[in-house]
């Protein structure tokens, strides 16, 4: 008689259950502007629309005329490409202010405006051989690193700046990947698909490096069902190595980095980016990431050098960035604000900003 009462309760509570249809807020269809500008590259502005939560269909904002309009130049018109993408073959000066200037057939103008700031200059590098520990921030890990002491200078204005740690391993970094047409030639004597030999065609040509590689030929693998042993690994097997001179971007690692100096600080838990705010000259204290050179097992026969890399960013740039983290960090913490990440389009949402970039080789292990 219990045994039957259980199933009863159990079958009871199982029939209570129902799904609950939540309704979602609508979007209001805002425009959203992405724009960071530098002198190295072209014009490029990407229009989307904000979007409701249960909306999967794509955003992009296409019959839009976009403009950038200099000061005391002649107006440059974009052009639109794919994917919300618009385009110009002109690329951006410094000291010049820029007026960003939409038209999408709405009252009211979409607009922002501004430039490339002072790049920052770093002076008296000073890098320590000597590791310690950093204590983080939030006290979620320790962290072996390298004391890195120098100057940086710009105008008596505010600057900002954004410090970021990449290191270069010379005995992988140098050495690309190609799918080759022997490549081709050879898997499909030995009877590889036809489907995937056409689309692994597509790469002919294309330089891969050493994580890449595995990445790449193992997604097209298995999207045609070939197993990694005798599959996936033979085909990595056929490609052709070669060694190259150039630092390939994609090849650089990002390291760990940490500030103890008043001005520059990590944002939230990111072990990433260091930010700050300086006017003048100061001194300034980095600690870099330690963990490449423990990987190095004391080998003797390349070298891990060591990079900085040091935008001077707009006064929006550092407050999107600083925000931007902080929402990122925060969003699994139920506990936390509600972060808004900072724009500077009015009638709508986004960013539009100006920076410079530069690496600066300071070391090598």
């Amino acid at each position: 008689m219990k045994k039957y009462s259980i199933i009863v309760i159990l079958l009871t509570l199982i029939s209570c259950t129902k799904d609950l249809n939540l309704p979602f807020e609508k979007s209001d269809q805002t425009m959203v502007v992405n724009c960071l500008f530098s002198e190295d590259e072209t014009w490029k502005v990407i229009l989307t629309r904000v979007k409701s939560f249960s909306d999967q269909s794509d955003s992009f904002v296409e019959d839009a005329r976009v403009s950038i309009v200099p000061e005391s130049k002649d107006t440059i018109h974009l052009t639109y490409s794919k994917n919300g993408i618009y385009l110009s073959e002109e690329k951006p000066a410094s000291g010049i202010q820029y007026q960003l200037v939409i038209n999408n057939g709405t009252p009211g103008k979409i607009t922002a405006t501004s430039s490339i700031p002072v790049k920052p200059i770093i002076s008296e590098i000073k890098p320590s051989t000597q590791n310690t520990i950093y204590y983080s921030n939030a006290k979620l890990s320790d962290y072996f690193v390298l004391p890195l002491d120098f100057k940086i200078s710009a105008n008596d204005e505010p600057n900002f700046v954004r410090f970021r740690l990449s290191t270069f391993n010379t005995k992988w970094g140098y050495t690309r990947y190609l799918v080759t047409k022997d490549t081709i030639a050879e898997l499909r004597k030995m009877e590889f698909p036809e489907d995937f030999l056409s689309e692994l065609e597509k790469l002919i040509g294309v330089s891969m490096n050493w994580s890449q590689q595995w990445k790449i030929i193992r997604e097209i693998g298995e999207k045609y069902g070939l197993p990694f042993n005798g599959g996936i690994g033979i085909v990595i097997s056929k490609l052709k190595e070669i060694k190259v001179k150039t630092r390939y971007e994609d090849s650089f690692q990002s390291g760990t980095i940490f500030s103890n100096s008043i001005g520059l600080n990590n944002v939230s838990k990111d072990i990433f980016n260091v930010l700050g705010e300086y006017r003048g000259m100061k001194d300034a204290s980095l600690f870099v990431t330690y963990i490449p050179v423990l990987n190095k097992n004391h080998q003797t026969d390349y070298k891990e050098e060591y990079w900085l890399e040091v935008t001077g960013m707009s006064e929006d740039y550092y407050k999107y960035q600083k925000t931007y983290i902080k929402q990122v960090e925060n969003k699994n913490n139920p506990f936390a604000s509600v972060i808004e990440v900072h724009s500077n389009i009015t009638n709508g949402v986004g960013i539009f900003a100006g920076y410079n970039r530069q690496k600066i080789h300071f070391y090598d292990y």
